[in-house]
């Protein structure tokens, strides 16, 4: 007899989709997303869709294997896991004897998001080991950095409001590429008369389906919220009640945007001067209006700057006072999660009195070559593809 069990998907997107696994003889024969949940709604993204394909496929690894022949060579052989087990053992107990814990490196990051897998039983391991942490910034640091500077904290405005908006700016932000259950939302806002505009360097999926996309230059994305802040004060377009009692600095950014006229943000942005006016003033006149990052603008230099300064923009016109409003980055401290009694950092000082070094993994090839005392000697990677993601 068919059982339904539930799931979640472990995956790096913002939607963690609920959902049900149809069960036949031990064997997964259906998978689908759960129609109770609010945001999965029943329908899966196209990666997601196929994970009983990736589970079951016969190219995927389910055996140890040893080198056998020369790197590169692609000569392996299966050994049995007790003696991979006691073979990396080994290794490591020998490398930490030599050279101490700290000449061992894990490197991973996403691969899997599930916090017992992904961020959890890993972290106490090293941890008790004493082996080098990992900085793992290769993805949103800046953003998250930009964002809690703006903000105070990682939040950001739930996926069910944007139903609610009448404005919405996909700001760096694909959704129907890799937010696809926000997208139903979106669409319930526009048969409501919303307008969607896309923010983007390039035609992408979101932008052909938006009312009007925005082709601004890469890295300028600063110099357009800079604008728009300019004309939104010069225009006394703000909500002068709501930034008085819930802001801080105004004085201090109407001293900074003065100067940044929509003429010179043209010249950075590529975007002609009246449309930066015009959408400055649409975007304040317009409530609710709700702004949807992602994570794409803070790949660039100075990316954590572009973050915080377009979050400012809800503040400035008041839109967080409303259903609708905002803006969304993420949403990783909606719920809280005691990473401390997950992770278990306080076992570190069980294996060397104090907290191993940090290793940021964007700098990995420097840290291979050029770290000391002690130089890496072993490097343990999981949930994760420095070969693609750090190729120098």
């Amino acid at each position: 007899m068919p059982e339904i069990r539930h799931s979640v998907c472990a995956l790096d997107c913002p939607d963690c989709c609920s959902l049900l696994v149809t069960i036949e003889n031990g064997h997964g024969t259906k998978l689908r997303g759960d129609p109770a949940h609010p945001v999965t709604r029943g329908f899966l993204c196209g990666k997601v869709a196929q994970y009983l394909e990736r589970e079951y496929s016969p190219g995927r690894l389910l055996y140890p294997q040893r080198r056998i022949g020369a790197k590169g060579e692609g000569q392996f052989e299966r050994i049995s896991w007790d003696e991979a087990l006691d073979t990396i053992a080994a290794r490591l107990r020998t490398v930490a004897a030599e050279f101490g814990p700290e000449a061992i490196l894990p490197y991973s990051y996403a691969g899997t998001m599930g916090l017992l897998n992904g961020a959890g039983m890993d972290r106490r391991f090293f941890h008790r080991l004493g082996a080098s942490r990992l900085d793992r910034t290769i993805c949103s640091s800046a953003g998250g950095a930009g964002l809690t500077e703006a903000l105070g904290l990682r939040y950001g405005t739930e996926p069910e409001q944007f139903r609610h908006s009448k404005l919405i700016l996909a700001w760096g932000a694909n959704i129907l590429g890799t937010n696809v259950h926000l997208w139903p939302f979106i669409m319930e806002a526009r048969r409501n008369g919303a307008k969607l505009y896309t923010i983007d360097p390039r035609r992408n999926r979101t932008g052909a389906a938006s009312d009007k996309h925005f082709f601004i230059h890469p890295g300028s994305d600063t110099a357009l919220a800079l604008a728009l802040m300019h004309v939104i004060i010069a225009e006394n377009l703000h909500d002068a009640d709501y930034v008085a009692r819930y802001t801080s600095g105004f004085d201090g950014l109407r001293e900074r945007v003065r100067e940044w006229t929509p003429q010179r943000a043209a010249e950075l942005t590529g975007i002609a001067a009246e449309e930066i006016a015009g959408l400055a003033r649409e975007y304040a006149t317009t409530r609710p209006a709700a702004i949807r990052l992602n994570y794409g603008l803070q790949r660039s230099e100075r990316g954590a700057m572009a973050v915080r300064t377009i979050a400012l923009l809800p503040a400035l016109v008041g839109s967080w006072k409303e259903v609708g409003g905002g803006c969304q980055l993420s949403t990783s401290q909606t719920f809280q999660l005691n990473r401390a009694g997950l992770e278990r950092v306080d076992l570190q000082q069980q294996a060397l009195g104090r907290e191993a070094r940090l290793v940021n993994m964007s700098q990995l090839g420097q840290a291979l070559t050029t770290l000391q005392e002690p130089p890496v000697q072993a490097m343990v990677v999981y949930n994760s593809n420095p070969a693609a993601i750090a190729p120098n």
